[in-house]
């Protein structure tokens, strides 16, 4: 499956010229993306435009979508999904927070969607068209939505290529050759890294915590919602983020419901931007057309975050289950090895786990165990199996692990 994905602007200027992709062609078209298509047997197309090619008659979203909605099929045809995107033109269109941030996060999540549903080998992003902005917010968004995609289906090796074509000069019908400007072949321990990348600086917690779930919640209380939990916080998506780099599985299991929690908190602020649902606050006045909310682009990263973590926390706390994911989702070799060492010296001592909940330290040793007081660097040095907080037992044919009562001592050192 090859899914392409395109931006544009206005293209009612757009002249009919002769591409050539890869050597192949001329097509004679006025928009790149359908030359890329026939090239390259697109099986999937998708459009974006901006809400800012409305007719300036329309005063509300659903004549501005259907007046957009004519004027790109009246020039480029409708062989491809159209979605019309919520973007800044001029003073015309704004967001009332004066930022740009909705362009990102509506390609992000309705690209995620059509990901998910369409489960393609090969992505490809055509950036020839669109104003300044589009082309770059755009691949940032799709690419985010395709490394989520990517570990949410445990899909190494898809294809992630960038196209552009060559200016287009007014009364040379060409042709123009469009080329591969960036490609690469995607694996998940690299879309993880990339997923875990925003919330690695020293400042981004205090984005997450003073932007982020300040909108969050604020848009939550507006609505009258009762999603907010104490325990979707930046303190808790640090565990998160910290726990996800280091390798330790076993926290992520264990907070499966307040990982889904935290990410049904954050999905409801992204799903009025659903294009099947769209139901984003817009005023339209005095001739202007402002997006009434504002949803900063980190949302999408948390997003993101959450949903990789949630594919990832949906294991069994069996030996086996953790084993299959270290070897699938580690971010690297070293915290791989780590996890994979620590659960085989686990099941070296087979023999000598109860069928009952016990501590790890009271299996190995005869002295007195120190209940619950793991340090950080013991904690991570031990893929999460720090012998004072874990607990083991015989469950079948396999070994069950869990902090049990521990479990706030090692959120204490992920923090």
């Amino acid at each position: 499956m090859k899914v392409l994905f395109a931006p544009i602007g206005d293209p009612s200027n757009y002249d009919k010229v002769e591409y050539k992709v890869n050597d192949k062609g001329p097509y004679n078209t006025y928009a790149s993306f359908n030359a890329i298509s026939q090239a390259l047997n697109i099986d999937k197309i998708v459009v974006y435009a901006g809400l800012s090619l409305c007719d300036p008659n329309c005063n509300d979203y659903n004549c501005c979508k259907n007046s957009v909605t004519q004027k790109v099929t009246k020039k480029l045809g409708n062989e491809f999904d159209l979605l019309i995107t919520p973007n800044i033109y001029g003073t015309r269109f704004i967001q009332k927070d004066r930022k740009n941030t909705l362009f990102f996060n509506f390609i992000y999540f309705n690209s995620l969607k059509i990901l998910e549903e369409s489960k393609p080998d090969e992505i490809y992003i055509d950036i020839t068209h669109g104003i300044n902005y589009m082309p770059l917010l755009a691949t940032d968004a799709i690419k985010l939505a395709a490394y989520t995609y990517v570990v949410e289906n445990n899909k190494n090796g898809v294809n992630l290529t960038i196209y552009d074509s060559e200016p287009v000069i007014r009364g040379n019908q060409g042709p123009y050759t469009i080329d591969d400007i960036y490609s690469e072949k995607i694996t998940v321990r690299q879309a993880l890294s990339s997923i875990l990348l925003p919330f690695l600086s020293s400042e981004s917690k205090n984005v997450i915590t003073n932007k982020v779930f300040k909108v969050i919640y604020n848009s939550l209380k507006a609505n009258s919602e009762n999603a907010i939990t104490s325990m979707c916080n930046a303190d808790f998506i640090y565990h998160v983020v910290n726990a996800l780099s280091s390798g330790i599985f076993l926290y992520l299991i264990s907070k499966k419901s307040e990982i889904n929690n935290c990410l049904n908190v954050v999905e409801n602020n992204l799903r009025k931007l659903d294009f099947s649902n769209f139901t984003l606050q817009i005023n339209f006045e005095n001739d202007n057309v402002i997006y009434n909310e504002n949803i900063p682009i980190e949302v999408s990263y948390l997003h993101s975050l959450l949903k990789v973590s949630s594919h990832i926390a949906q294991g069994s706390n069996k030996l086996s289950e953790i084993r299959k994911i270290a070897e699938n989702y580690s971010t690297s070799d070293s915290v791989k090895y780590v996890v994979l060492n620590e659960i085989s010296k686990i099941e070296e001592a087979k023999s000598k786990i109860p069928n009952s909940q016990t501590l790890y330290a009271t299996i190995l040793s005869e002295k007195p165990p120190k209940l619950c007081s793991a340090d950080k660097r013991n904690l991570i040095a031990h893929g999460g199996f720090e012998q004072n907080v874990t607990f083991l037992w015989k469950c079948g044919d396999d070994i069950c692990v869990s902090y049990g009562d521990c479990i706030e001592n090692v959120e204490k050192h992920l923090g």
